[in-house]
């Protein structure tokens, strides 16, 4: 059986996680080594707050990292090995923002009945944690 997600939200979520990418890239140029694990990261002495390459801002906290892109803010956790594709559904929500309709999403609670059907239907699958994945990931994001 094809497992298959709404289109508006994969849109959502694929931008959301090319971002969490973008943010990865600039914080490799800058020296910051990615963690085995969410655990490892949380222990890691990257410092809490301090800026990227092309003076991109950050702000680290427990599993993960707010990165300030010069066009939209990302939040992403790492994944219990490493992972930053994961997502959940306050973070697209806080991703998304106010841009939910470029999206054709029509309000705040029609993303929650998006969300709810992909994970009733299989196509987004939570990790042990609270993140959630595409059950078919689209690249190879480890």
């Amino acid at each position: 059986m094809q497992v298959t997600m709404d289109s508006r939200l994969l849109n959502l979520v694929r931008e959301y996680q090319f971002a969490a990418k973008a943010a990865i890239d600039l914080m490799v140029q800058s020296g910051i080594s990615l963690p085995s694990s969410n655990r490892a990261w949380s222990m890691n002495d990257v410092p809490n707050i301090g800026v990227l390459a092309r003076g991109i801002r950050y702000r680290k906290h427990g599993y993960g990292c707010e990165v300030f892109l010069p066009d939209i803010a990302i939040d992403f956790d790492f994944g219990d090995h490493g992972e930053y594709d994961g997502f959940d559904l306050w973070r697209i929500r806080i991703f998304a923002g106010e841009r939910l309709t470029q999206f054709g999403i029509s309000s705040g609670e029609e993303l929650d009945g998006l969300f709810k059907e992909a994970v009733r239907t299989g196509a987004l699958v939570q990790s042990n944690g609270t993140l959630y994945y595409l059950r078919h990931r689209p690249f190879g994001i480890i």
